[in-house]
């Protein structure tokens, strides 16, 4: 496998991994594109959503990149976006990067997807919003709808535990769960238009941390606006088990043979995609 290293503003940095393809079926030169945005509630940025997703897709022939973006622990000042604002500039000088490799042909442009976890399904669904040039954009358990979530939160059927630990991601992205500010900005689900790329979405029913309405919410709102659309609600599931399986797992309940589905699912949805 290759990696390379591309350096970004402010310490952000762009990671990919590309397989030696011996495949007789490889093509010989432009590859398809995942950018992968792990999550880590904007605090940090969780390993097990980056180079274990991007080596999967490798061995398909992608070339596959994880976005390192700014994450914080500091509260910011309720409706200073500045932190997800900042991620998103990332965002575009990554994509910069790779669609001057397609300029080279070493990439394909017409097949960039965008692939997020958690918070950085949020990044990368708010990213797909301003470029329906892409081939598609993958959300995996990602906060999508913030006010439904802050409805949860401050309802009596969020975990205490639970409820502060959102509450301190919030902060850091300058959404006060108590004050009622205007999360519009920075909400995935106030972006959608009819010109979103094909969207495939799952998420896990049990799922106590950022939970599957917003899931659902916001592709009921894709499909009304004509956008291919897939959804996926896996039962007894949580959150943040990346691929599901050991390998990818940091404690025993992230290993979860009904959810690991999901990787498969959406290989066949992208071939789907293509026709």
């Amino acid at each position: 496998m290759q990696t390379k290293k591309y350096e970004l503003k402010d310490g952000a940095y762009l990671a990919s991994y590309v397989y030696d393809d011996y495949r007789v079926d490889a093509l010989p030169d432009a590859k398809p594109v995942v950018i992968i945005c792990p999550g880590g509630g904007w605090m940090y940025l969780s390993e097990r959503e980056g180079e274990p997703i991007a080596i999967e897709f490798a061995k398909r022939g992608y070339m596959a990149f994880v976005l390192h973006y700014s994450i914080s622990e500091e509260p910011a000042d309720p409706g200073d976006f500045g932190l997800v604002e900042k991620a998103l500039d990332e965002a575009e000088e990554a994509y910069d990067i790779i669609t001057n490799l397609g300029k080279e042909k070493l990439v394909s442009k017409k097949r960039i997807s965008v692939l997020g976890f958690s918070a950085g399904g949020q990044l990368a669904a708010l990213f797909a919003a301003k470029h329906p040039e892409l081939f598609s954009c993958i959300l995996c358990y990602s906060l999508l709808d913030i006010e439904d979530e802050i409805e949860f939160i401050n309802s009596s059927a969020c975990p205490n535990e639970n409820k502060e630990i959102m509450e301190k991601c919030f902060s850091v992205t300058g959404v006060d769960t108590a004050a009622g500010n205007d999360p519009s900005k920075i909400n995935p689900i106030d972006q959608i238009s009819s010109s979103m790329p094909g969207t495939f979405i799952w998420h896990g029913a049990t799922d106590d941390l950022v939970r599957a309405t917003g899931s659902i919410n916001y592709a009921k709102k894709l499909l009304e606006n004509g956008v291919r659309t897939e959804l996926h609600i896996y039962d007894n599931c949580g959150h943040g088990i990346s691929l599901g399986t050991r390998e990818t797992a940091a404690v025993e309940k992230e290993i979860n043979d009904y959810g690991s589905v999901w990787f498969s699912q959406l290989l066949r949805w992208m071939e789907e995609l293509k026709k």
